[in-house]
């Protein structure tokens, strides 16, 4: 589907509204014309009869289109207004201005009314297709994300939506009324001169040549435009995570050059389609006095042949000028339009990314963990790169399995497979014998709780990060988790206590009281399985000892895979699984796997070394 026939389908729903604002646009429209006829009055009427007599011609010939249909409605319905007015004992002095301001006034009722509707029509959209949008992307697998920048990710959530907005909003609104503006007063025209009218719509086409070359140099350029938005969008978000090492290094200057060479790329392509947009208007109006210009000579043969005056000349101007506005509207929304256009697409396509993880229809409930959970032949590939290499491996209920190796063994991408953040290339991965892409996403990942190395909190209260996602959830139980993972105490030090808003990131907690705020997240989850990837590898002594007991007391009678780096945090593991390039290479626990004196042995006899030169290293101070 094209992006903009795309775009129209999440336009259905407000269709309703959108031919409320149409049939405004048409009263604003016919108020437009209305005002533009009473302007004869005023001049025929008010000023006084020689006021159109002094005028060259006018007086020589009728009222121009005093035959047509439209210009007769609008005789009738003026002097039934008039009737009325006069009845009232005003004075056609007064009632004729009295008739120009009320069709001003219902024209900008009108005119305020239709667009308020077509605003809320972009608005609309815009919450629809963003929460599409996010949607899209919370369904996406880990391999997307590891594949994308969250800067770009970014930029195509908010700001190009916020383009589609402004196109199906005060732009959209523009562009019909000038539609609707241009038909009503293209029949007064042809009202008072279908010969005339003839020769503008002749020359219209040449005048609307300009626009379809700008118009396709703008699609060109916007979705260029857009892409170099991404790119500073992503560098931003670099800069803002990394802010720590940028100034540790002194890498201002280099940073600020990453920054300024993408933002003078935005610069460069934006400033073509602003050319391109500026060249607009002058092009269509020098296009358009030529037009004027053959537009007077034809007139001025028709004047001198007595087949028309000077006055319906004037008169015709007069209309023609009030076309120019709708018209340069409708230019004006193209940039807009193509802006749209390009945001559109680079929307359609993060939401059309090939998502790996779906759900089955006929998907089945895990009702709860029981017996074991289950890798058959596994294998996994990211790419061209193999990642896991034929893994069979069991783990039973209550059973703790850790699972250590070097950098690049596999050991996350393994237990990422459990709660389906991947799938595997090839052989299966089961829960009590089901096979997880068999069951329901939600009913899976209900029996995991996860803590990871690096913790994740919201800017949210300490309880709501503690109850995540439960929006009436019980304090005491909250509480509870909290003393359980060593939480609660520093949490009743905060100024709000459990209440306090925790910010972004949880700055004001240091990293072991953030790990244990997840512990304690972990716990009030009450999964049957538990996930610890490197839970403990950054943390000081202290922090991992105390942080030790809470996971001890999360751990107690769950079904445990614990990834861990330091291996005297797996020691008493029930069994430890060894990977080496993808492969489980040893099994057992600690005691036996040291006694083979294998891969297990030399990553432990390492560290170990490492720790105890570290200890002969002599301190230094000034």
């Amino acid at each position: 589907m094209k992006t903009g026939s795309r775009l129209l389908t999440y336009f259905r729903p407000y269709r309703l509204l959108a031919v409320r604002a149409f049939l405004l646009m048409g009263l604003v429209s016919l108020s437009t014309v209305l005002m533009l006829f009473l302007l004869t009055k005023v001049i025929d009427d008010v000023l006084g009869p020689g006021t159109s007599g002094s005028i060259t011609g006018l007086s020589k010939a009728p009222v121009p289109g005093a035959s047509a249909p439209f210009v007769r409605w609008l005789d009738a319905t003026t002097r039934l207004a008039l009737d009325g007015i006069q009845r009232l004992g005003l004075s056609t002095r007064f009632g004729i201005p009295l008739l120009l301001f009320l069709a001003l006034f219902s024209k900008n009722l009108f005119s305020y009314v239709s667009e308020a509707s077509f605003n809320g029509i972009g608005l609309g959209i815009v919450r629809d297709l963003r929460r599409d949008a996010y949607w899209s992307l919370l369904g996406q697998s880990s391999r997307f994300y590891s594949g994308a920048t969250t800067g770009d990710l970014m930029s195509r959530l908010l700001s190009d939506v916020e383009h589609v907005q402004s196109a199906f909003g005060t732009r959209l609104a523009d562009f019909v009324q000038g539609i609707v503006s241009l038909a009503f007063v293209l029949v007064y025209v042809f009202s008072l001169n279908a010969h005339l009218t003839l020769v503008v719509l002749l020359l219209g086409p040449i005048v609307l040549v300009p626009v379809a070359v700008i118009t396709r140099r703008l699609q060109r350029t916007t979705y260029s435009s857009r892409e170099r938005i991404g790119e500073i969008g992503a560098i931003l978000s670099e800069t803002l995570r990394g802010q720590r090492v940028i100034k540790t290094y002194g890498m201002e200057r280099f940073e600020a050059g990453r920054f300024g060479s993408a933002n003078d790329r935005y610069y460069a392509t934006s400033r073509r389609a602003v050319r391109t947009l500026a060249l607009g208007s002058p092009a269509m109006e020098i296009v358009g006095g030529l037009g004027l210009s053959a537009l007077i000579v034809y007139a001025a043969a028709q004047i001198e042949a007595s087949r028309m005056t000077a006055g319906s000349l004037i008169s015709f101007l007069a209309a023609l000028m009030m076309m120019y506005k709708p018209v340069k509207d409708i230019t004006r929304t193209n940039l807009a339009i193509q802006l749209a256009i390009s945001s559109a697409r680079r929307i359609f396509e993060m939401m059309d990314h090939a998502n790996e993880i779906v759900e089955k229809p006929n998907a089945v409930e895990i009702p709860g963990f029981s017996e074991a959970i289950r890798y058959e032949r596994v294998f996994f590939r990211y790419g061209e790169a193999s990642v896991l290499e034929g893994i069979d491996l069991t783990v039973r209920r209550g059973e703790t399995v850790a699972i250590v190796g070097p950098s690049g063994a596999g050991k996350t991408t393994l237990v990422n497979l459990l709660p389906r953040l991947y799938d595997p290339t090839a052989g299966r991965v089961s829960l009590d014998g089901l096979d997880l892409r068999d069951a329901t996403l939600a009913s899976v990942r209900r029996q995991i709780a996860l803590v990871t190395q690096e913790t994740i909190l919201f800017d949210a209260t300490a309880q709501e990060n503690i109850a995540y996602g439960e929006s009436d959830a019980d304090p005491a139980r909250v509480r509870a988790a909290a003393r359980a993972a060593y939480a609660e105490e520093f949490l009743d030090q905060l100024p709000e206590g459990f209440q306090t808003r925790l910010g972004e990131d949880a700055a004001r907690l240091s990293g072991g009281q953030k790990q244990r705020l997840a512990i304690a997240r972990a716990i009030y989850r009450d999964a049957p399985v538990l996930i610890l990837d490197e839970a403990t590898s950054q943390l000081d002594t202290e922090s991992e000892a105390l942080i030790a007991r809470a996971l001890s007391n999360l751990m107690r009678g769950r079904t445990t895979l614990v990834i861990a780096h330091r291996l005297s945090t797996v020691r008493r593991a029930n069994r430890i699984i060894v990977l080496e390039r993808g492969r489980i290479v040893e099994s057992g626990n600690h005691l036996e796997l040291i006694a083979r004196k294998g891969l297990y042995r030399r990553l432990h006899d390492a560290q170990f070394f490492e720790v105890d030169d570290a200890a002969a290293i002599p301190a230094t101070g000034s």
